[in-house]
């Protein structure tokens, strides 16, 4: 039962691969469950739906293929926060405010035209290279050294690894 047979090649497994839900980063309590068939545009139709909250349909259906059913708060403060231009990024020992496109390339995301600048930050987001918290009314990028393996482990930020100054 436990030997290898001669001539057959192991199967390898997969590895498990966690979403950022299950992975349950800190401060990450609020999920928004969007619906497969969510329609903004039937909703602008509506009279009785704001135009606030057909954008913020449009936005949930954007976002949802990047991280699924549950979309975290943190990625409508992102998506909001693009839109301001600027982005936060906390460093060792300060945080500084670039512009999204230069942040963008620092983190690796994909340059060019600023919807794949928008979507890069946020595929680097629903992978967890990323998570956003706010701070002072404000959003603030936080790179991950390292994320668990597994729901329950430590995450640990570039900050905190760094020495400061």
């Amino acid at each position: 039962m436990g030997r290898k047979k001669s001539g057959k090649p192991r199967r390898e497994r997969a590895a498990v691969e966690y979403s950022l839900r299950e992975l349950r980063p800190p401060g990450y309590e609020e999920w928004i469950t969007v619906a497969p068939g969510m329609s903004p545009d039937k909703a602008a139709a509506d009279p009785l739906i704001t135009p606030g909250a057909v954008g913020m349909m449009r936005r949930l259906a954007r976002l949802r293929p990047l991280y699924g059913p549950q979309v975290p708060v943190q990625a409508l403060w992102l998506d909001l926060a693009v839109d301001e231009g600027e982005l936060r990024l906390r460093r060792a020992g300060d945080t500084v405010t670039l512009p999204v496109a230069e942040l963008a390339g620092l983190l690796g995301a994909p340059g060019g035209p600023a919807e794949d600048v928008r979507a890069g930050l946020h595929e680097l987001h629903a992978r967890g290279v990323v998570l956003v918290e706010p701070d002072e009314e404000r959003t603030v990028l936080r790179v991950v050294s390292a994320r668990p393996a597994r729901p329950g482990g430590r995450w640990l930020f570039e900050e905190e690894a760094s020495p400061a100054g």
